[in-house]
């Protein structure tokens, strides 16, 4: 699944998802491919951005397979415990 925010010159890919069991069968790749084309149809779509953690290098690794570039480095400082260990 991809769950995606349609701007009016770019689209958020806000969630992209496949069950365990489905990686790697190229699945995301098709659900993304099928997105780039309907922004090239519509045709006022300059791009299509995502965001994903930065140890996540499986997810950085499939978007640069996919000819996505990197472009942002986001900074984030929480105010509250995350869950994870982490607080200021």
């Amino acid at each position: 699944m991809i769950i995606y925010d349609c701007g009016p010159e770019n689209w958020s890919i806000l969630l992209g998802y496949v069950l365990p069991e489905h990686r790697w069968k190229g699945i995301h790749t098709a659900l993304f491919d099928t997105l780039v084309d309907k922004g090239l149809q519509q045709g006022n779509i300059v791009s299509i951005n995502c965001m994903t953690h930065l140890n996540n290098l499986a997810a950085q690794a499939a978007f640069e397979a996919q000819r996505r570039t990197k472009e942002y480095i986001m900074y984030s400082y929480p105010l509250k415990d995350r869950g994870d260990g982490k607080s200021h």
